[in-house]
């Protein structure tokens, strides 16, 4: 009879080792899947951000084109309301509404701190008083004119822009 119980000892060796490699083979499955499925995400999340990144940039790009726009069309509004035209068509307080009724349509023009318009023999006396000089849309010295419309911008995004007289750009 003891070779019967010997028989079944050697039968739970074999179901023990089939166990344990059964588990090992399970536990190493898992772990392949594991890096896998982790490597896939991490490259949907790569791509994301890229994505998101191509976006942002288009945008910023967008935002630059508009804001060189909303300089043109302050351009043109300074120069039908002020230019030879005495006395100006528009002074600060209109100007202020015109920005807080539109500011929707033109979100740049809220950033804009209108500046009264300036006469040739007035320059030197403004400049000194605001502490800068007036430059043109290419960042020069504004050359000598009968008048000037100088327009600080005053909003982050068009900050470059400060102190520039608007008769004297393109």
């Amino acid at each position: 009879m003891g070779g019967k119980y010997c028989g079944a000892r050697k039968k739970r060796g074999w179901r023990g080792l089939v166990a344990a490699a059964w588990v090992l083979l399970a536990v190493a499955c898992s772990a392949a899947m594991h890096w896998h499925l982790r490597r896939e995400s991490l490259d949907r999340a790569e791509e994301r951000l890229v994505s998101m990144c191509e976006e942002r940039a288009r945008m910023l790009q967008e935002q630059f084109g508009v804001t060189v726009n909303h300089v043109h069309a302050l351009a043109i509004l300074i120069s039908t309301f002020h230019f030879e035209k005495f006395p100006s068509a528009i002074d600060q307080e209109t100007f202020a509404k015109y920005t807080g009724r539109t500011s929707f349509e033109r979100p740049l023009l809220t950033g804009v701190a209108y500046a009264q318009r300036v006469f040739h023999h007035e320059r030197e006396m403004f400049e000194s008083q605001q502490g800068w000089i007036m430059n043109t849309m290419k960042r020069e010295l504004a050359p000598p004119q009968i008048e000037y419309a100088p327009v600080i911008f005053s909003q982050d995004t068009v900050s470059y822009l400060a102190r520039i007289d608007m008769m004297s750009g393109e």
